[in-house]
């Protein structure tokens, strides 16, 4: 049996019949391709947006409709499920899967107020449309074109959605954004210059090169490689919940951030903080083998600069960029007002003589010019004439039937008269609804999108208060801290070891234990008297020092304690073999705070002291 073929001529609506049709066929399950339906703006004849460049631009790949406003597009509404309607000049495209039925935002709503819009319309009713296609097989399913065939090539460059690949036979063929990643812009997956690999669609003269895409495993494991414990890298928020942020660090490579790793305010919500698909900074810090996890309540986003992200493909560019601040958008301060169908509108030229002027309403007449048929006097008999002939009484009462069937006729045409002005105005006030609502649909856009740079501003602002907190050591306004224990030294062992059953994963505690250590006399004075530190993080660096892993971790900056400043100065000793070593608590801070402690044969500690970033003192 020959399989369908998709329709190669623009169909067109033209009765409340087949309005009541096409909306049966968008809701029949197993459609076998996506459907384009355009409308026409109330009282145009033709749409803003060009259906037949439409067809051109997704022939074979989609069906293209053309519904007109009025009668025919509010039936096509009353058999379509709500919020999925089209009419009045708006366009959507409608895919064979029939999640839109639901979640209409899966079939977005596409709004053209003039011919200037046409490109811009167009472009997005085929980016939906190549969605759509490839999740129904139409692209890049072998059945959708038999002789399709292995090509190679160079990209040439890449603009928007598309990229330009010269093949290496001469010729010249198009990578879509739709084939590759539909959740990773084009330009973070191809760079000019870089050889590409693909099955050729000779027909639409479109290079599938999702063969050479990674898959999640081969993925993870180069986040593994190219991102190290300790380091600041780059990710994309993929959902909020409200105890948790979900990010991805590569396509399909997620890590669930807790919100004790965001944030230490209980009073904050993570949705306030974060928008989905936002880049952001986090820091990789231990987990279990061959895990990853990531915190991000110790990233400075305005001095901790990350690693560059992984590419996708060789010779690619990176697949993230480091967020930069966006410009302002302008604020809208004045009052909301749509509209009702009472405000009063500009004069209104239908065609035809101007009606003159006048103190009252216009009425049917001066707006249409036209008139009733005009309907003249019936004559009667003079005084002194004859009385009329049985013939001329009958001939009397029927001019007097022709003449309430002529009044009859007048009120009828004046009352088709008010059903057209009416009509009419009603047509208009759709037209400027429809400018309305473009109008609050750009502004919700504007709104969205300071409300996305508020969430991120919000999150600089709380990292921003918790860095001076810790330069500033609250001002001098101690904290009060929880105790368990009144021994001081009792405390803080309580303090390392909660810390250490919740910073290392239960399938790691085995092979990273906490080392024995012993309090130096001078250290629990030190970590009272040194302020501008928190004690969460110095309970923290302990941690990662007594279980080995600072020494792979930059951002702690471990190294062995000299005699002096200079470079050459020897390292520090003790007569029973001990060696001091140093580590950061604090970096890119003035006077930043470091942490003192000896390393004894065997593998003990012994932590010294607290200090200021000058003082080289064990």
């Amino acid at each position: 049996m020959t399989e369908p073929r998709v329709p190669a001529r623009v169909r067109r609506v033209a009765s409340e019949d087949q309005a009541r049709e096409l909306a049966a066929e968008l809701q029949r399950q197993g459609r076998r391709w996506p459907v384009v339906v355009i409308s026409t703006p109330a009282g145009h004849s033709v749409p803003f947006v060009d259906p037949q460049r439409v067809l051109d631009d997704v022939a074979g790949l989609a069906e293209v409709v053309v519904i007109p406003t009025g009668d025919v597009s509010w039936e096509f509404s009353s058999g379509m499920p709500p919020d999925t309607q089209v009419y009045g000049g708006a366009s959507r495209v409608y895919g064979t899967e029939l999640e839109w039925v639901h979640q209409p935002r899966r079939s977005p709503l596409h709004f053209a107020y003039s011919t200037d819009e046409d490109a811009h319309v167009r472009e997005r009713l085929v980016g939906d449309v190549m969605r759509f296609a490839v999740r129904a097989g139409i692209v890049g399913a072998a059945r959708s074109a038999p002789d399709a065939t292995t090509t190679e090539g160079r990209v040439l460059g890449v603009l928007g959605t598309r990229a330009l690949v010269s093949t290496d036979d001469g010729g010249q063929v198009t990578v879509a954004e739709e084939l590759v990643l539909a959740d990773v812009p084009l330009a973070r997956v191809l760079a000019p210059g870089m050889r590409v690999t693909g099955v050729l669609d000779p027909v639409r003269r479109l290079l599938d090169v999702r063969g050479m895409l990674p898959g999640a495993d081969a993925l993870r494991r180069a986040v593994h490689l190219a991102y190290r414990v300790g380091q600041v890298v780059l990710a994309r928020v993929e959902s909020v919940e409200d105890d948790a942020v979900r990010v991805a660090l590569a396509p399909g490579v997620h890590v669930r951030v807790r919100r004790a790793d965001i944030t230490g305010n209980d009073l904050d919500l993570l949705s306030d903080l974060f928008t989905v698909g936002e880049v952001i900074l986090a820091r990789r810090v231990p987990a279990p083998l061959d895990g990853l996890a990531l915190r991000l309540d110790d990233v400075d986003e305005s001095e901790d600069r990350p690693v560059p992200a992984i590419a996708l493909l060789d010779g690619g560019p990176p697949w993230l960029e480091p967020p930069e601040p966006e410009p302002e958008l302008p604020r809208f301060d004045g009052p909301l007002v749509v509209g009702s169908l009472a405000e009063p509108h500009e004069p209104v030229d239908l065609g035809g003589t101007s009606p003159a002027p006048s103190s009252g309403p216009p009425t049917p007449a001066d707006l249409f010019g036209l008139r009733p048929a005009d309907v003249g006097p019936v004559p009667t008999p003079a005084d002194g004439q004859r009385k009329p002939t049985p013939a001329g009484k009958a001939a009397r009462d029927l001019s007097l039937s022709l003449d309430a069937a002529r009044s009859r006729v007048g009120a009828l045409e004046k009352e088709l008269l008010d059903d057209k002005v009416r009509r009419r105005q009603v047509e208009l006030e759709v037209e400027r609804l429809l400018g309305r609502v473009g109008e609050l649909t750009e502004r919700l856009d504007r709104g969205e999108r300071r409300a996305e740079q508020q969430a991120t501003a919000l999150r600089k602002a709380r990292q921003e208060a918790a860095r001076l907190r810790r330069r500033l050591g609250d001002a001098g306004a101690e904290v009060p801290e929880e105790r368990y224990f009144a021994d001081d030294e009792e405390q803080l062992r309580f303090e390392v070891l909660t810390e250490w059953a919740r910073a290392i994963p239960a399938a790691e505690k085995a092979g990273r234990p906490l080392a024995d250590y012993t309090l130096g006399p001078r250290f629990l004075a030190s970590l009272t008297e040194v302020e501008g530190v928190s004690r969460d993080r110095v309970v923290w660096t302990l941690v990662m020092v007594l279980t080995g892993l600072a020494l792979d971790m930059n951002g702690l900056q471990v190294h062995r304690l000299r005699t002096g400043a200079g470079g050459d100065d020897p390292f520090r000793h003790r007569d029973d073999g001990a060696v001091c070593w140093r580590v950061s608590l604090q970096v890119n801070t003035p006077s930043a705070r470091r942490l003192h402690y000896w390393k004894l044969p065997g593998g003990a500690y012994e932590l010294s002291r607290v200090v200021l970033h000058d003082d080289v003192e064990p």
